[in-house]
């Protein structure tokens, strides 16, 4: 199982390095051929004296294997189909060597690869808003795919105190995206409910939640405040405060499902 892993490993190395010139070693069984990249696996242009020379002396051990094909056993030329395909992963004492460099060369491309973060915060220092309904703070942002879904988070402080004939209070915050609360899963939002008109406690919150279903392009992140989605009839809107003398957040990630492990459900 480790052998195959470290043959994946070493085939993906060579399969990253796709473009450039070529340089080739044969003999009388295979042919080895390493090319040297010039865009660094698609993304910048392979300048660093590292990466360099992890790449000489990756075409030094091709070279090397090449030299040496005679050392095989003739069971390895019996089975001509299944030794062209492994020809590259030869038992050699220089293999271990072999593996580690394009290892190294497979992490470095991956390292690199950082274009598709897409992350903004937006924050507000001093916020003291006293409305009960309405929009509170916002973020614009810009989505680069259709395929990939938003994390929203809110962070900052939130207080309600119990006010009218009815025997409690609630007040409901929520993210709206584009002028719409979330459907794909549900919505993102928190409700305080209280009892208590003596109570003025103001107490930090955080909200967070993904949704998906929004498309490239400008996306207009909103946090608001407003009734519940049910039962509000039966209760008082009560005074609500959102900030009071500290510093509220919005932060808008764009999120690859797929290459995060991330199960929305």
């Amino acid at each position: 199982m480790a052998i195959s892993v470290l043959r994946m490993c070493l085939l993906l190395a060579i399969l990253c390095v796709t473009d450039g010139q070529s340089t080739t070693a044969e003999d009388s069984h295979c042919s080895y051929t390493f090319k040297v990249p010039t865009n660094d696996c698609g993304q910048t242009q392979m300048e660093d004296q590292l990466t360099k020379s992890l790449l000489v002396a990756l075409q030094t051990q091709v070279k090397f294997l090449a030299r040496n094909q005679d050392k095989l056993t003739d069971a390895n030329t019996k089975h001509n189909a299944c030794y062209k395909l492994y020809c590259f992963v030869l038992i050699d004492v220089r293999m271990y060597t072999l593996i580690k460099i394009a290892i190294i060369i497979l992490l470095l491309c991956l390292g690199r690869n950082r274009s598709d973060v897409n992350v903004k915060q937006c924050s507000k220092s001093g916020m003291n808003d006293q409305r009960e309904y309405g929009l509170l703070f916002s973020c614009d942002f810009v989505k680069k795919r259709d395929d990939t879904v938003l994390r929203v988070v809110w962070n900052g402080n939130l207080r309600l105190i119990h006010t009218g004939p009815k025997h409690a209070s609630v007040r409901r915050w929520f993210f709206t995206i584009n002028g719409k609360e979330c459907s794909d899963p549900s919505t993102i939002d928190a409700q305080l409910y209280v009892r208590d008109s003596d109570s003025d406690n103001h107490r930090p919150a955080y909200v967070e939640g993904y949704c998906r279903g929004i498309a490239a392009g400008d996306v207009y992140v909103a946090w608001n405040i407003g009734d519940i989605l049910s039962d509000q009839p039966l209760l008082n809107v009560g005074d609500s405060y959102t900030g009071w003398k500290a510093t509220v957040r919005i932060i808008v990630e764009e999120v690859d499902v797929e290459s995060a492990d991330t199960v929305i459900v």
